[in-house]
């Protein structure tokens, strides 16, 4: 009969029933996310000093109402500090056949703002373009190799005199 809509199947009950649930788990998401967020900030006051939190007694001592010792928090380790690419010396050699590409490439890290240490040839010919950097300055490599993507491999290396050294591949654009 026209204008009567069809009876509820079971099929489109779980349909309603899944949305449903999918919006709900999505509200809880959202709200785990927020709770991480705005916890993991840490607070200071408005004069940019720390927020010191005098209501927990320090640790190690006796709560009055239950008589436990409280252990003490862990801090927050410390994060290293990347240095600016002005301050990042860089050595570039050439592992390919191509000449000038190390000199060609020099030019562009230096226009990137990296200093730039001794450009000359690696004493072999290789495959993969490499970032090779000293121990404790993988956050200087990781940030020259977003600027530079060309230098798809990193290599940690005690051996090194100035903070990164880029050896060219047989695998970096020549054009």
């Amino acid at each position: 009969m026209p204008g009567k809509h069809a009876p509820a199947s079971p099929r489109s009950f779980y349909i309603s029933a899944g949305k449903a649930a999918g919006a709900a788990l999505g509200a809880v998401g959202l709200m785990v996310v927020a709770v991480v967020f705005l916890t993991s900030r840490g607070g200071t006051h408005p004069t940019g000093s720390p927020a010191i939190d005098t209501s927990n007694p320090s640790p190690g001592t006796r709560t009055p109402a239950t008589g436990r010792t409280r252990s003490p928090t862990p801090s927050p380790t410390p994060t290293a500090s990347v240095l600016p690419p002005g301050s990042v010396t860089v050595h570039v050699q050439n592992g390919t056949a191509h000449k000038g590409l190390a000199k060609k490439t020099a030019d562009r890290i230096a226009a990137a703002g990296y200093r730039i240490g001794k450009v000359d040839n690696a004493p072999a010919k290789v495959d993969k373009s490499t970032i090779f950097y000293k121990p404790g300055s993988r956050g200087e490599a990781l940030a020259f190799q977003r600027t530079f993507p060309q230098f798809g491999v990193l290599k940690e290396s005690a051996a090194e005199a100035t903070v990164l050294r880029v050896v060219i591949g047989a695998d970096y654009p020549t054009s």
